[in-house]
């Protein structure tokens, strides 16, 4: 199996963000600013926005690891909530955005850094190099310790924090060396050589700043005892990577100098012996990873993971699990060259296992084998069920043995306790629906009966609404307490299932709410003008609400914000030429009820189709188109209208702007977006020229210089 690249990383990020291992932005991980769930649960091809609480190929690898982290008691991982506006409502509680998880994740076990300014600066902050992530954190604890210290006078102690709170730049600092005055006790000499070493360090000069602490390693002062020796570890460490950093800001690991590498590896154990139990023990020993990334020994970043996960009482444990999967994905698995074997036991192989039972992107691409995968048994000896589960995995999503699969998961369905027995449940249900569809339906009824967390009820609810969806189950989406809850999932069935008499029936119940019949309109008013069924149109356009020009995209009434744009059913016509004039679209729709084959009307159709807010989409794609045929009526397009008046209307105004539009379709990429199929440039070039030769007088003729 050739090896994968999964989301790689260029290394310029890397490069640039090296204590960004420990940092993952909650709002988009993976720089994706425009997610959108599936709730059509593809299992197997990677998806970020469309997330689900199982174990399963298609998550977000990190999602995958916090279900994991749950399961072995590290993590609690809280309810997400939900939006509660029908008509914005995107995202419910299942599907997720993998980053949006992050913001759930709580430690069982507290990260021992005593360090708390380090913890808050670390989390909280976007931190573009570790040289700086202490440049705010470092003065607040330098303070703390100046104010503590009794053997400061307190004029001292002001003038050593006034010149701490001049250190305020980091990035290409050039920060001023203290002047230490002579007549300044001792201790307050040691705090401001203490000072120059930060400075020094800030100022990216590493040499002085090693002199500096060195220097400070024999003072009597315990508080820059300690921290002076904590900052030979990082001085090491931010020197040693510099080496590797090219003119570009490429990491080129071979470049790193290695003798720099093991003064800030020794360091690490120095600093460790000294202070078992210091301020900085679980702090100094996470950099050990650091050490072993710029060295790129991959096997032992792994073994410390395992170390710390095995070793959360130990004052060295130092994990922040809400940012331990950002960082396991950044340095070991955002990597074309993974080698399994670096992986010894559940945790890493069970990430690594689902990863490579993904459907293949390329020829070159394969899932992982039934026998590599059975090469990993012994690993598993302490988790055989979560291994029967990858087994089951890899028959139903590769070998597409949904009935052999069954053998590998547990007959009892019950109590589930855990994410890994919820994936059971999970995978048990899209076996069921592959060999049974009526059994699967009763299956997941009963799954939702017995959910007892937010997670399982969402995922439970969201496997029913496939099933009601297709069966038109309105009464399941509405009510006060309805079937499926989750708000996005109403919005989902009401905006691209429902049905025409679905659409009606949830307008006329008592039991809608008020945004629900208020999204069922719109949807219908929408749809119904798409289908050209102008009678259904006109029937509910008198149940517009009667401010509805009040209710835009952004409405200036706070209470229509979350609305459906009803306002864009608001069109006052226009005029094309003083014989070419387009009516309300009241008036409009009206007459095309009964004159539908109006060329004109249609035009006119299609020019409000064409304005600035249109409760339409100005190009429909397949999937629309797909889902306007639970509408019943023929699917308007501009592109067709056009067409058909230059094949058959007599010359004239009416014509020449057909011409005119159906060349401005493709304007100005070349891409069609009148909805209709696709011409040949030289259909467009004939279009184009007869406008020219038989209209030369038009404005259109004149205005047009090209045909795309």
């Amino acid at each position: 199996m050739k090896k994968r690249s999964f989301n790689i990383t260029q290394s310029f990020l890397i490069a640039c963000l090296p204590s960004l291992f420990f940092i993952t932005s909650i709002a988009h991980a993976g720089v994706d600013t425009s997610c959108e769930p599936n709730i059509n649960m593809d299992a197997t091809h990677f998806n970020n926005c469309s997330n689900l609480p199982i174990l399963i190929p298609s998550n977000n690898s990190k999602t995958n690891m916090f279900l994991l982290l749950s399961d072995i008691g590290m993590i609690n991982i809280k309810p997400l909530t939900q939006d509660k506006h029908l008509w914005t409502a995107s995202y419910g509680i299942v599907p997720f955005e993998s980053a949006t998880l992050a913001s759930a994740i709580e430690n069982k076990v507290q990260n021992k850094d005593q360090n708390k300014y380090s913890n808050s600066a670390r989390e909280f902050s976007l931190i573009y190099e570790e040289r700086c992530v202490s440049l705010e954190s470092g003065k607040n604890e330098f303070i703390d310790a100046v104010k503590n210290n009794k053997n400061i006078p307190n004029a001292e102690k002001q003038i050593l924090i006034a010149e701490r709170n001049k250190i305020t730049e980091c990035d290409h600092a050039q920060i001023p060396l203290i002047k230490v005055n002579p007549a300044w006790t001792t201790v307050t000499r040691q705090y401001a050589s203490y000072l120059n070493g930060a400075i020094s360090f800030y100022n990216t000069n590493y040499s002085t700043a090693t002199k500096i602490y060195l220097a400070l390693e024999n003072v009597e002062d315990p508080w820059i005892k300690e921290t002076s020796q904590y900052m030979l570890i990082r001085t090491y460490l931010n020197e040693a990577y510099a080496t590797g950093i090219d003119s570009y800001n490429f990491m080129n690991f071979d470049s790193i100098e290695q003798s720099l590498v093991n003064k800030f590896h020794d360091q690490i154990h120095n600093y460790l012996k000294l202070y078992p139990n210091g301020r900085y023990t679980a702090s100094a020993r996470g950099l050990l990873r650091r050490a072993y990334w710029l060295t790129q020994q991959k096997e032992k970043i792994v073994d410390e993971f395992i170390w710390q996960m095995n070793h959360t009482s130990s004052p060295s444990f130092n994990l922040t699990m809400s940012l331990v999967p950002n960082e396991i994905d950044r340095i070991i698995f955002n990597s074309q060259n993974i080698d399994p074997k670096i992986f010894k036991e559940p945790f890493f192989l069970t990430v690594y296992d689902l990863m490579n039972l993904r459907a293949s992107t390329s020829d070159d691409e394969q899932p992982i084998s039934w026998n590599q995968l059975n090469t990993q048994k012994s690993a598993f000896k302490a988790q055989p069920e979560l291994f029967q589960y990858l087994q089951a995995v890899h028959l139903v999503y590769v070998q597409n043995k949904p009935q052999e699969a069954l053998k590998y998961l547990p007959k009892s369905t019950k109590n589930i306790l855990n994410y890994l027995q919820l994936s059971q449940v999970f995978l048990k249900g899209k076996i069921l629906e592959q060999i049974n569809q009526n059994q699967a339906e009763q299956y997941w009824e009963e799954q939702l009966k017995q959910a007892k967390t937010s997670y399982q009820k969402g995922l439970f609810e969201l496997t029913l609404a496939k099933n009601l969806n297709n069966k038109q189950e309105v009464n399941a989406f509405i009510g006060k307490k309805p079937v499926i809850s989750q708000i996005n999932l109403q919005q989902n069935f009401i905006q691209h299932h429902a049905n025409e008499k679905s659409l009606e029936q949830i307008i006329q119940s008592s039991q809608s709410s008020e945004d629900q019949k208020q999204v069922a309109l719109y949807t219908l008013l929408s749809k119904a003008l798409m289908a050209q069924n102008f009678k259904l149109f006109n029937q509910y356009y008198a149940n517009l609400p009667k401010n509805a020009a009040q209710y835009k995209s952004y409405a200036s009434i706070e209470s229509l914000e979350e609305k459906p744009p009803f306002s864009h059913f608001i069109w006052n016509g226009t005029q094309i030429t003083a014989q070419l004039q387009c009516p309300d679209l009241s008036t409009l729709t009206k007459q095309l009820e009964t004159t539908k084959h109006n060329q004109l009307l249609n035009v006119c159709l299609g020019e409000y189709i064409r304005s600035e807010h249109p409760a339409i989409s100005p190009s429909w794609n397949s999937y629309e188109q797909r889902d306007s045929s639970k509408f019943i009526g023929t699917f308007f397009t501009r592109g067709d209208i056009y067409k058909n008046i230059i094949e058959n209307e007599p010359k004239g105004d009416l014509h020449a702007y057909a011409l005119y539009r159906a060349v401005m379709c493709y304007s100005p990429t070349g891409t069609n977006d009148c909805g209709d199929k696709d011409v040949d440039i030289s259909v467009r070039k004939l279009w184009f020229n007869r406008l020219k030769s038989e209209y030369p007088n038009t404005t259109w003729a004149k205005s047009l210089k090209y045909y795309w």
